[in-house]
């Protein structure tokens, strides 16, 4: 199945197989515990496992799925994103 979702290069894309931009989105919106936790020097990833829970989509996670969708290939987004354990 992964072979498929490589891209397959052209002279036009310089053999990248990908042409054109789009976004790989995050999106951490700060809620009272987030807001306390920053306030009183709480680590990141404190912040990040909160957000995750509630609902938070990481980039890796909207890169997974623009791939599934034929948008984008592996490839391109594993080097766009910072590695998650727990989608590999």
């Amino acid at each position: 199945m992964l072979d498929s979702l490589r891209g397959r290069g052209c002279p036009k894309c310089h053999n990248q197989g990908v042409k054109g931009r789009f976004g790989i989105f995050e999106i951490f919106k700060v809620n009272d515990e987030i807001e306390k936790l920053i306030y009183s020097g709480g680590s990141a990833a404190q912040m990040r496992g909160i957000a995750k829970e509630l609902g938070m989509r990481t980039m890796r996670e909207d890169g997974v799925r623009k791939v599934l969708a034929g948008m984008t290939s592996v490839e391109e987004v594993l080097t766009v994103t910072v590695d998650e354990p727990s989608l590999i």
